[in-house]
């Protein structure tokens, strides 16, 4: 994207301030005008775009004498053109309260040789959140050190009238673990451990720095094998104030946990319950409450849909009968209402190593495993095709007052407004 190589003299080189080095984004600022008029990107947009690119700059020039003896590899985020993208399928709702969809796309780049086979023909296109009312200081850090990206891009919105930032990303060969979950009974605890600790490992190295803010098995993608998991999106993340100190001694201090707050952001149920604390500020915590619920769900098979309103009582999260001790006690640890008493991610992973993989769910587990598709089968089948215009529900909020409930479906949001008055689906725990 722009040649890094100074002009100066190795001992000139050597006692340049940082500050008085002679490139900066300046130089690249032509490029980034005409991708900004040419592709119409939104105004937000263009200032990431340039805050990523000043990053990198400023990156490849403070480590350009470790990289000339091969002691670190400079970090390289190329800009595709729109156009070398087609077919593209959208993978989510999105535009819930301002929040960007996502597609799957063939990449068609006008080099391609055809009798050379591509390592990626299909992509990931991962949106980047623009909301007018509700502005994420997003660290171009993030994108830059904490995913596994190919590039990005732009997408333009006919609609709106102008393109996001997309992230180029591998397509998960095995889907997301929300789909897993749907799709697959297992009969021992083989497979649910193995998922669960490559996604707590994944928690446990991002916490020495960051906290993740929206954990829910939409966001794991499994690309490497259906029994590993990754993390993904950075709508949320941000980076850790404390890196002595994983959890305060009690919720107040909690609270100071991290360097800003963007509001009761997330998706529901997978917030924590002291997200809905006024002036409540996000913490690894929470996202360990998060991890409680899909460590539930791995057994259960239980998951959240977002087209519908999730009922208190079918999508009710409670003990589940012959499941293994060890694993109940780890995630009705996960979920206490106390955050100060939750685990951090390495002590859930010590615990998930310790526990015995080739058990087999017993039979009561599988009993209930049944019970509750059931149940949803029968709940969806009557509710899935849900009337807005009838009930007065807007299709892009999903709420809906019912008995001094506010109803809502599991779509993440920048903002869930009254959520203190959401179901409580957490019931019959004892912590």
């Amino acid at each position: 994207m722009w040649n890094w190589t100074l002009q100066k003299a190795e001992h000139e080189e050597a006692t340049l301030a940082t500050s008085e080095r002679p490139f900066t984004t300046k130089g690249l600022q032509p490029w980034l005008n005409h991708n900004n008029c040419r592709h119409k990107i939104h105004e937000r947009h263009q200032i990431l775009l340039e805050n990523i690119c000043d990053y990198l700059v400023d990156w490849h020039q403070t480590n350009r004498s470790l990289a000339l003896i091969g002691a670190c590899k400079l970090t390289t985020i190329p800009f595709f053109p729109p156009s070398w993208f087609v077919d593209k399928q959208r993978q989510n709702h999105g535009d819930y309260q301002g929040l960007a969809p996502s597609y799957i796309a063939r990449f068609v780049p006008p080099y391609r040789l055809a009798s050379v086979p591509e390592r990626w023909d299909e992509v990931f296109l991962k949106g980047l959140t623009v909301d007018p009312d509700h502005q994420l200081d997003m660290d171009p850090e993030l994108i830059t050190n904490t995913l596994s990206i190919y590039g990005l891009t732009v997408h333009y919105d006919s609609r709106l009238g102008y393109s996001r930032l997309m992230m180029v990303m591998k397509k998960a060969t095995y889907g997301n673990l929300e789909t897993s979950l749907e799709k697959e009974i297992p009969v021992d605890y083989n497979k649910p451990r193995m998922l669960a600790l490559s996604v707590t490992k994944a928690l446990k190295d991002l916490h020495w720095e960051y906290v993740h803010g929206n954990v829910h098995p939409r966001n794991i993608l499994l690309n490497f094998a259906d029994y590993v998991g990754e993390l993904i999106d950075i709508t949320f993340m941000q980076r850790s104030r404390s890196l002595q100190r994983r959890h305060s001694a009690n919720a107040n201090e909690a609270q100071t946990d991290r360097t800003s707050s963007v509001g009761v952001g997330g998706r529901w149920p997978y917030v924590a319950p002291e997200m809905a604390m006024p002036s409540s500020r996000l913490t690894t915590a929470a996202d360990i409450y998060a991890l409680g619920i899909i460590l539930w769900q791995l057994v259960s098979r239980v998951t959240f849909p977002d087209n519908t309103l999730v009922d208190p009582f079918v999508y009710r999260i409670e003990p589940i009968p012959g499941v293994m001790k060890e694993w109940e006690d780890l995630y009705t640890d996960c979920l206490n209402t106390d955050p100060s008493k939750r685990p951090n991610a390495y002590m859930v992973y010590r615990r998930l190593e310790k526990l015995s993989a080739d058990v087999p769910f017993s039979l009561h587990t599988l009993e209930y495993v049944h019970q509750r598709r059931g149940e949803i089968r029968q709940f969806l089948s009557e509710r899935l095709l849900f009337d807005y215009r009838s009930n007065g529900i807007q299709p892009t909020s999903m709420l809906v007052e019912d008995g001094g409930h506010v109803l809502t479906a599991s779509v993440t949001r920048l903002v869930n407004k009254g959520l203190e008055s959401y179901p409580r689906l957490v019931q019959k725990f004892t912590f």
